[in-house]
């Protein structure tokens, strides 16, 4: 249970490492979960709450099991599943044009933004329709930009096995935007 305070007193004063943690892997985090759900405004949400969830349950981190990164992009899958399932629930997973302009804006032309802002929503709709497994791997990679050897610390698989799953979620990925291209 978290420890309360009456109201003259002030709230206890956060860990020693923890802003520190958000200085290093915020950008990561917040970058993994942007990849993953379809707006700006949700993936800010969702990474306010892996950084929440982090804090109650700091007492639990053992840094001999995993690194901090590693531990706050195990809660951050979490959290993204949480959201996602939310938003099957309510029957809106599709991303549209208007939802990705974040990902465009530092392009210098206008049609530049537009046509990268095509590709971007052909790729994320594609994402949508890959296995859990598919989604996670890519996100972890394009998401946050982990590297081979990071993945396979945060899934606890080996190096092999992501490179395997990389180039099999790649492929999968691409079978899906060039069938949507068809259509």
């Amino acid at each position: 249970m978290a420890p309360t305070t009456s109201p003259g007193q002030s709230a206890p004063p956060l860990p020693h490492d923890f802003e520190a943690w958000y200085h290093d892997h915020g950008t990561t985090v917040y970058r993994y979960v942007r990849f993953r759900v379809a707006t700006r405004e949700a993936a800010e949400d969702v990474t306010s709450e892996v950084f929440l969830k982090a804090l109650r349950s700091i007492r639990r981190y053992d840094h001999n099991r995993a690194s901090p990164r590693t531990w706050l992009l195990r809660i951050a899958r979490n959290a993204v599943t949480d959201h996602l399932r939310a938003l099957r629930r309510r029957g809106s997973l599709h991303v549209s044009l208007d939802r990705v302009p974040d990902l465009v804006a530092d392009l210098p032309s206008q049609e530049e933004r537009v046509l990268r802002q095509e590709r971007i929503q052909r790729l994320l709709n594609g994402n949508q329709t890959l296995r859990a497994a598919d989604q996670e791997i890519l996100s972890l990679r394009y998401g946050a930009g982990l590297s081979n050897g990071e993945i396979a610390e945060a899934l606890d698989i080996s190096h092999n096995a992501v490179a395997v799953r990389l180039h099999r979620a790649l492929k999968r990925l691409k079978q899906a935007v060039d069938g949507s291209d068809e259509g």
